[in-house]
């Protein structure tokens, strides 16, 4: 029996179990239907650490959709989800080769495997300001001077930028690197022709999608892809790791909800809606064109996501505008562009607002954009699990320069960090610190 079957179902029982609310919305009663499914595992229902019933049946439905070796549910996000991944396949003191636009999350996970990290800087682009493509001859380069256990990358990029997996994957192969990609944003490539192809078909290891990003899903809600082609790997120890992060008390509306976004999505419906957003963007793509509006564009770009300038104003002043003239919030700026993300549950409506407000505000004719400066590649003097629970003082920021950094420097979104713990201090970073800079003593 499916997950959202098995809460549609009335129990002819009184139970004295958690959670204590008895599925009865005593306060918040906006919440009453959510509250009617929230169960643990009782008696009949199943157990997401050890799935043998409809959670079990809903994972291998899902599988079977994605063409995985196994899927699971996660209802921690894809953070979750990434730590996982990494503590099945990394141990202490083994070396793992990490795409410096990792999510913070990376970071974090490996402080808790481990893992001995050098960082692999992608290509950019100075004039929009953002990280590109991985470089599968450059990977290849590095993988022929050092032995890795692991690479993991982000493809999509924040603003849906794809690598070629397909290559990345066959590099990683010939020097047994596993491939961990971080496929949070695509996860609709499943289901259009007119989107990119995912990661595990191309030939990745393991992938991560986060289903609220662009899928319409509940916050929270994610899946963990294991490959058919993954070698000398049991695929219970995914099962293991996942075990050690995610909650013992998991929301089963969360969980039906992960379901009921697969079945829409691999639905005739599911897959028109995917279609009709990808077309409407790209009238409204076409309209703003005229107004003096650019659009990135590249091959196998992910059109979800709408990275766009306007000629006459920055990044900052665009966002600001629409914000405070227009009421509409973008998910991210930097200088010189504006991102806006869209999936399922964006509406016509909803681009036609973006569009009229984007033609209404007014720019500088003088104004010019200029090139973005990228941070430099980490000095790297502790590695992560060193940095962990480390003495501390503070120095004043210009007196900071090559001292090792305790903290996190990062813009959230989207968690990229721009400099870590354990890292030396350059002069590129003096711009984003306080006065009080807190540094390893």
């Amino acid at each position: 029996m499916s997950i959202i079957k098995l809460l549609s179902k009335k129990l002819d029982r009184i139970i004295f179990t958690t959670p204590s609310h008895n599925q009865k919305a005593v306060f918040s009663q906006e919440y009453t239907s959510f509250y009617k499914q929230d169960y643990s595992e009782i008696d009949g229902f199943d157990n997401l650490q050890n799935p043998v019933n409809s959670i079990l049946m809903a994972q291998g439905k899902v599988s079977d959709i994605l063409k995985t070796k196994q899927t699971f549910f996660v209802v921690q996000g894809a953070t979750t989800a990434i730590l996982a991944a990494m503590k099945a396949l990394i141990k202490p003191s083994e070396r793992v080769l990490v795409a410096r636009n990792c999510h913070k999350t990376v970071f974090s996970g490996l402080i808790l495997t481990g893992g001995v990290v050098d960082w692999f800087m992608p290509e950019t682009d100075e004039k929009w300001g953002i990280y590109t493509k991985i470089d599968p001859k450059k990977l290849e380069s590095t993988l022929e001077l050092n032995q890795y256990k692991v690479f993991i990358m982000t493809s999509p990029t924040y603003e849906g930028v794809n690598s070629d997996i397909n290559e990345i994957s066959k590099v990683c192969k010939k020097h047994n690197v596993y491939l961990i990609v971080d496929e949070a944003h695509g996860a609709l490539y499943n289901f259009s022709d007119k989107l990119p192809k995912t990661a595990i078909e191309q030939g990745a290891d393991v992938s991560v999608n986060s289903l609220h990003k662009t899928a319409g899903a509940l916050n929270q809600t994610a899946v963990l892809n294991i490959s058919n082609t993954i070698n000398n790997v049991d695929v219970t120890v995914f099962q293991a790791a996942l075990n050690l992060f995610q909650t013992t008390s998991p929301s089963y509306p969360l969980l039906s909800n992960i379901e009921a976004c697969f079945n829409f999505l691999n639905s005739k419906d599911g897959k028109k809606e995917i279609d009709n957003l990808i077309l409407e963007i790209e009238k409204t793509k076409s309209e703003l064109k005229r107004f003096g509006v650019e659009f990135y564009d590249d091959e196998n770009h992910d059109s979800t996501k709408i990275l766009l300038r306007k000629n006459g104003i920055s990044g900052f002043d665009l966002s600001d505008s629409l914000f405070n003239e227009f009421n509409i919030e973008d998910e991210m700026t930097n200088q010189n562009s504006c991102l806006f993300l869209s999936g399922i549950g964006t509406t016509r409506q909803k681009l036609d607002k973006l569009k009229q407000a984007l033609k209404k505000i007014q720019t500088n004719p003088s104004f010019e954009f200029e090139n973005i400066d990228f941070q430099p590649y980490p000095i790297v003097k502790l590695q992560p699990v060193e940095t962990f629970n480390r003495n501390f003082i503070y120095v004043n920021k210009n007196n900071s320069l090559l001292k090792i950094s305790n903290k996190m420097i990062l813009p959230y979104p989207p968690g990229i960090g721009l400099l870590y713990p354990g890292e030396a201090i350059q002069k590129w970073h003096l711009t984003y610190l306080n006065n009080d800079v807190e540094v390893i003593a």
